[in-house]
């Protein structure tokens, strides 16, 4: 039988490290936060972090509390044959069903399971973990606020009070340096994308549907072993980029020879995400395209050669945007990117706001939002799945940076 188990090594460490940060701040717990896999475009992953629960399987509100001494604890509401399913590729093994915040959740009916009364709270099966390792009357840390419903939250606040105590998120921090062992994750995940856009390439002709070009590529993807796969298509003739229509909805539009093409994907692989975009044309190249294009692959490999250790991450979107401006071109909203790892977005952000010092290990996602000039139309032909290596950055999806050419 297949193994899906995350090895316990790769938690402890993880687990050990909080502990340490219990200790300096005083804290009694952390309560970790998650809500289901599928609300993806927030953070979803804390929980899997730290319990390899990290797939689709979990479609409900989770929480691991991680006591300043004691064994590390998975809560979950939902039903019964979770157990199971969590047991498959968790090393944790003290699970707890508890009792949902949300009375719409798929979870136990409240007087189903512990007697009369039902299942404890989030709330109160995390003080009995406390108490049942002897630690009393302390303050609990709470991360994975920032997704975190606003009933859930005041569940915690109703029964803790002042102990519960909002302050950095520890999970965050460590999940944004990746190991090499998640690397490796990723790296796959990275060449799962690249083969969704290397079969538009091959698959792609005049008279096709973007949603049977979309449909061709996540389809290979799946079958290649991906959790997750999807993308977008925008696509237009070969006038000018103002007249292309992008569709995060199914691309309704029968392409024709010499369209431009626009698209994205977003993978995800044992729980590792990848994205990326590219563009090019259909059957023919386009020599429009080729100017334009060449802009932002100035502006965003400008941002690129930013992505060293030490240097501060607001220099990546700082670089893309004084090369787009020399160019008169302009950032639209001023959004370069994200981090990514478990969770589509994530820290660090390159933003040019953020002060945040680049760590070897950090993965990011670069794709600027150009305002093309005159008419302002989002222009966002170029996506870099990156890590940033001990020696610089590293290129994680093979796929051709430059335009395309898809059904040759």
């Amino acid at each position: 039988m297949f193994d899906e188990t995350t090895d316990i090594n790769v938690i402890q460490p993880r687990i050990d490290k909080i502990r340490a940060w219990l200790e300096s701040k005083t804290l009694g717990a952390l309560f970790v936060y998650s809500p289901a896999a599928e609300h993806k475009w927030g953070q979803t992953a804390h929980v899997a972090y730290l319990t390899g629960w990290a797939n689709h399987d979990r479609i409900v509100d989770s929480a691991v509390v991680v006591p300043v001494e004691g064994d590390p604890v998975l809560m979950f509401a939902g039903l019964p044959y979770m157990l199971e399913q969590i047991d498959q590729v968790s090393p944790i093994k003290d699970v707890r069903m508890v009792k949902a915040v949300d009375p719409n959740a798929v979870a136990v009916d409240a007087k189903t399971l512990g007697g009369a009364r039902g299942p404890q709270t989030f709330a109160e099966e995390a003080i009995s973990i406390m108490r049942e390792n002897e630690i009393f009357n302390e303050r609990v840390g709470v991360v994975g606020i920032d997704n975190m419903p606003v009933p859930f939250y005041e569940h915690l606040h109703a029964e803790w009070g002042d102990n519960l105590v909002r302050g950095d998120d520890i999970v965050a921090e460590l999940r944004a340096v990746k190991t090499p062992e998640e690397l490796d994750l990723i790296r796959h995940a990275a060449r799962l994308g690249d083969i969704g856009f290397q079969t538009m390439v091959d698959v792609a002709r005049p008279g096709m549907r973007g949603i049977e070009i979309v449909a061709e590529m996540e389809h290979a993807v799946r079958k290649a072993g991906a959790d997750h796969a999807k993308y977008w298509m925008g696509s237009g003739p070969d006038t000018k980029w103002e007249d292309t229509r992008l569709d995060i909805r199914p691309h309704l539009r029968v392409l024709e020879e010499g369209d431009f093409m626009n698209t994205c994907s977003y993978i995800v692989y044992k729980g590792y995400w990848s994205h990326g975009q590219r563009a090019g044309t259909l059957k023919r190249p386009n020599a429009y395209l080729e100017d334009i294009m060449q802009t932002a692959i100035d502006s965003q490999t400008a941002g690129i050669d930013q992505m060293r250790p030490g240097n501060r991450a607001g220099n990546i979107a700082r670089a893309i945007r004084e090369t787009c401006e020399a160019a008169g071109w302009t950032l639209l909203g001023g959004r370069v990117g994200h981090g990514i790892g478990m969770d589509y977005s994530e820290r660090p952000s390159p933003a040019e706001s953020n002060d945040a010092i680049l760590e070897a290990g950090n993965t990011i996602i670069l794709h600027s939002a150009f305002a093309l000039p005159g008419s302002g139309k989002m222009f966002v032909p170029i996506g870099d799945h990156m890590h940033v290596a001990e020696d610089g950055p590293e290129f994680l999806m093979d796929f051709e940076r430059g335009l395309f050419v898809a059904g040759e």
